[in-house]
């Protein structure tokens, strides 16, 4: 046969995987693979600690020659992990540290680094435990004046509140970065927070002047990175609130309020419900009854085989720093059962310091509650303070059966007013003790 082609090898589909080659340290002579291919602008050796950098054509060439000691870091150099459904590598570790009055307070800086998604930050607070993600604004924060007692910064339309500000020095560096950096390096740290996110402006001063960074950063908890990056065992503990930890208290605040709304109808229309279903009315009064006399009378309280509340309402005048007391007893006609109770009244006046004083409780009221309706036969005696200058000559005496007793009332709405109002404090001494760890602790924010 004539005419047809010679045989082709079949096309391939994709390209040869792509292969990446170790170079080694200039100093020391470690290998040394290089993750962020373009935008790796500055190496430090894992090994020997020496600052090298990339040229054109992705040699090292060497900077700086050192001989360190490694330091061991929370997380490895390499180790990957999973956030946000992302996996990420560890491709640079800084160490860095802030002192204020002589006291240094260390953190770790871990650059992530995926082909696809660009570079984050993961940050390890040494002194309390805690871990902050995130990565460059893709703007720059607003400066905002009034809306806080401090300064604030706006990004996004969300406004964050300054917490401090501080110098952070360089003082360990591992691997690669995207900037030049090396110990000894110093920028002025901006923190600014609205938890559980927050914004850092840091402030480097070059040869060519001073350069800003721009960082978003939110709060993740330390269980959550130790099984993102599959690490044994348990995260450094935390201690203290983060700069960042979300407040729980505020978290559920929205639904205290909703559940109070809810309650304050339902404690309304109970209470409403409960108050005209009491009909008070006077079964009995008495006044002006001279002192030393007693009372006995029947009396029919209520209505047979229903029980309420019935008040005795005591007076005696007039009563001139002393007491009057009296003795109340009700007698079930029918079960021969007693109720006892007394009431007393006082009154005390005078100069004390140069001050005139009056006080004491006359006229006073003593309610019983479950009182069963029926006859009862009523004994009342009284007697007097013999010490008194002025003995009064008289007193009063009234009974009220189905009384309101608004202690109940007021009670209940106590109790729908606690939990609101105690989730309330709890979330602001949560917030005073984020405070405490700020620029402000002294102000009590």
């Amino acid at each position: 046969m004539t005419g047809l082609p010679p045989p082709q090898a079949p096309r391939k589909l994709f390209r040869e995987p792509a292969h990446t080659s170790a170079v080694q340290c200039m100093a020391c002579g470690g290998p040394i693979t290089l993750k962020g291919f373009g935008n790796t602008r500055r190496v430090s050796c894992p090994h020997c600690g020496s600052t090298l950098e990339p040229d054109q054509s992705g040699a090292l060439r060497l900077l700086q020659q050192a001989q360190r000691q490694r330091r061991q870091s929370a997380l490895a150099l390499h180790a990957r992990g999973e956030f946000e459904g992302v996996m990420w590598e560890i491709v640079g570790i800084i160490w860095r540290e802030a002192r204020v009055e002589g006291v240094a307070y260390p953190w770790q800086e871990f650059l992530l680094f995926n082909p696809y998604k660009g570079f984050r930050w993961l940050v390890f607070q040494m002194t309390d435990g805690h871990w902050m993600f995130g990565g460059a604004l893709d703007g720059a924060p607003r400066a905002e004046a009034g809306v806080f007692s401090h300064r604030s910064v706006s990004f996004r339309r969300k406004a964050y509140r300054h917490f401090q500000s501080a110098p952070a020095h360089v003082t360990y560096v591992e691997g690669e970065l995207t900037w030049q950096a090396q110990v000894s390096d110093q920028a002025m740290a901006h923190d600014y927070v609205a938890p559980p996110e927050g914004v850092s402006i840091e402030q480097a001063e070059t040869d060519e002047g001073a350069e800003l960074a721009f960082t978003g950063m939110r709060h993740v908890e330390a269980k959550q990175v130790w099984q993102a990056f599959k690490m044994p065992g348990t995260p450094p503990r935390t201690s203290g609130v983060g700069m960042l930890a979300p407040n729980p208290h505020r978290a559920r605040a929205k639904w205290y309020w909703l559940s109070l709304a809810v309650l304050l109808l339902l404690w309304a229309g109970a209470s409403v419900l409960y108050v005209a279903g009491r009909p008070e009315s006077t079964v009995f009064e008495r006044r002006d009854v001279p002192i030393g006399e007693s009372i006995s009378e029947e009396i029919e309280l209520l209505e047979p085989g229903r029980s309420g509340t019935v008040e005795l309402s005591f007076g005696a005048g007039p009563l001139d720093n002393g007491w009057a007391y009296a003795d109340v007893l009700l007698v079930d006609v029918a079960k021969e059962e007693a109720l006892a109770f007394g009431a007393e009244v006082d009154n005390w006046n005078g100069v004390a310091d140069g001050e005139s004083y009056n006080e004491g409780t006359n006229p006073t009221s003593v309610t019983m509650g479950n009182v069963d309706g029926g006859k009862y036969r009523l004994q009342i005696s009284t007697q007097v303070d013999p010490n008194t200058p002025t003995p009064p000559q008289s007193f009063s005496v009234k009974i009220r059966q189905d009384v309101v007793l608004w202690r109940y009332v007021l009670l209940s709405l106590l109790v729908i007013l606690v939990g609101p109002f105690l989730n309330l404090a709890l979330g602001a001494f949560f917030e005073g003790r984020r405070w405490q760890n700020s620029d402000y602790a002294n102000t009590g924010d």
